[in-house]
């Protein structure tokens, strides 16, 4: 595992530290929960920004469309 080291606000921080004693994780886990999910929603949107011009060639012109298509 690679170790980074970052600074942050101090309202962000505690912020952090709020939240890592409600859900019982050590900062340190919280961060690379959040890097994750970050990254994975990323990739997400990026995928259906990719397949947007696809699902347009195919006649759909909304999320709804396709919903209703496969519904």
């Amino acid at each position: 595992m690679t170790v980074l080291t970052l600074s942050l606000e101090e309202n962000a921080f505690n912020d952090l530290q709020k939240k890592s004693k409600q859900l019982n994780i050590s900062s340190e886990k919280l961060i690379q929960k959040i890097v994750a999910d970050y990254l994975y929603l990323e990739k997400v949107n990026q995928i259906r920004q990719e397949m947007k011009g696809v699902a347009q060639e195919a006649g759909f012109q909304s999320e709804d469309d396709i919903f209703r298509e496969i519904s």
